[in-house]
C-alpha cells in the first residue's frame, strides 16, 4: 500500500511541475501559434529553404511563440490536397502553382496564368507587386476564402522535351505535353499546336521516363529538381508564362491571429519571398549551365518566334474574355509594364 501511495506521490509531482512551464519563462499552449507549409517541391530547393529561414527568423522574433514547420515533397498531400487543406486546417500555408488554386477559386483567378502576361521576370516583378497583379488575384480568392499572402518565384514556364526544342507550331505537331489540370492550359497548348495531357505531378516522372508523354512545360528549377533533363535532353526556353506560386492561406485563419504576432508574422513571410525570388532568379543560370554540362541542348526562342507563339495565343484570350469579361482581361492587362 505504502508503494503505491508512493508512486502516486511521485506522479503528482510530475505533473504539477509539467503545468509550472518553467516558471512560467516559456508560453502557454494556448499561445504558441503552428505554421505549416506543405508543397511538393524538393527539399533543397529555394523555395523550402526559405521556409527554414521564416522558422528561425520567427522563433527569434517571437520568443518561440510562432513554430513554423515544412513539409516538401508532398508530405503534406498532392497539390489539391494541399490547397484544401488550408481550408480543413490540416496546414497553414500551401504554395504551389496558381492553376491549383485557380481550379477552386474559379476563372478569374486563372488570369494570373494568361499567356505571355508577363514574358520576363522583371515584367512579372512590376506587374505582380508594383501595378496590383497580386490585388487582382486576390480579389479573385476572396469569394473562396483564401488570401495569397505574397509570391515565391517558380520561374518562368519555359518546355522540356525527349526528343527534340521547337522553334514553332509544327513542331509542336503531335506532341504529348504535360499540363496541370485547366482549361486555359489546355486551350493554351492546343492553340500552339501540342496534344496537351493533363497529368497529376505524381506521375510525371514515371510518364515521361516512359515515353507515356513527350514533354512538359513547368520552371527551369523544377526541370533540375528532379533532373528530368536527363531523361528529356533538349530544353526550349519559350517563357510563356510566369508561373508563380502563390503563398496562399485561410483568410479565416489569417483573420484570427493575435494581433501582436500578425504584423511579425506577416512581415516574416514577406522578407521571405523576396529573398526568395532573388536566390531563385539568380539559380536559374546555374540551373541552364548544369543542364549543358549533363549533355542537354537548349534553345532560346528568337524574338520573332516567342511572337508568332503570342499571336497563337490569342484563342486562349477570347476564350477567358468570354468566361469572366473583357474589362477584367483588361484590367490584368494594365499591370503589364510599358
Amino acid at each position: 500500500m505504502k508503494k503505491i501511495i508512493s508512486i502516486l506521490l511521485v506522479l503528482t509531482m510530475v505533473f504539477a511541475l509539467a503545468g509550472c512551464g518553467g516558471g512560467g519563462t516559456e508560453p502557454e499552449a494556448e499561445d504558441t501559434i503552428l505554421i505549416r507549409i506543405g508543397h511538393t517541391d524538393s527539399s533543397t530547393r529555394s523555395t523550402n529553404t526559405a521556409g527554414l529561414w521564416l522558422a528561425e527568423y520567427l522563433a527569434e522574433e517571437t520568443d518561440g511563440r510562432v513554430v513554423v514547420e515544412m513539409y516538401p515533397d508532398g508530405q503534406a498531400g498532392d497539390d489539391p490536397d494541399m490547397a484544401a487543406g488550408v481550408k480543413l486546417g490540416t496546414i497553414e500555408f500551401y504554395f504551389g502553382l496558381a492553376s491549383v488554386i485557380s481550379a477552386i477559386a474559379g476563372d478569374e483567378a486563372s488570369c494570373v496564368d494568361l499567356p505571355y502576361l508577363y514574358p520576363t521576370y522583371e515584367d512579372w516583378i512590376t506587374g505582380t507587386f508594383e501595378n496590383g497583379g497580386l490585388e487582382l488575384f486576390n480579389e479573385a480568392l476572396a469569394e473562396a476564402g483564401y488570401t495569397a499572402v505574397d509570391m515565391l518565384y517558380n520561374g518562368m514556364r519555359n518546355v522540356i522535351s525527349r526528343d527534340k526544342v521547337y522553334h514553332n507550331s509544327e513542331d509542336f505537331n503531335g506532341t504529348k505535353i504535360r499540363i496541370s489540370q485547366n482549361e486555359l492550359n489546355v486551350t493554351l497548348w492546343q492553340a500552339m499546336g501540342a496534344n496537351p495531357t493533363p497529368m497529376a505531378w505524381g506521375e510525371v516522372v514515371t510518364s515521361l521516363s516512359q515515353g507515356t508523354i513527350d514533354a512538359l512545360d513547368h520552371s527551369l528549377g523544377v526541370f533540375n529538381d528532379f533532373s528530368l533533363y536527363e531523361m528529356a535532353p533538349y530544353v526550349t526556353i519559350t517563357n510563356h508564362c510566369s508561373s508563380p506560386y502563390p503563398l496562399v492561406c485561410s483568410t479565416e485563419w489569417l483573420e484570427s491571429l493575435p494581433e501582436d504576432l500578425k504584423p511579425i508574422i506577416l512581415d516574416g513571410i514577406h522578407q521571405m519571398c523576396e529573398m526568395q525570388r532573388a536566390e531563385e532568379r539568380a539559380n536559374e543560370m546555374e540551373y541552364l549551365a548544369s543542364f549543358e554540362a549533363a549533355g542537354a541542348t537548349i534553345y532560346e526562342l528568337t524574338a520573332e518566334e516567342s511572337a508568332a507563339f503570342k499571336e497563337l495565343c490569342k484563342p486562349a484570350y477570347d476564350l477567358w474574355a468570354e468566361k469572366v469579361g473583357q474589362d477584367l482581361i483588361d484590367a490584368w492587362l494594365a499591370t503589364c509594364p510599358e
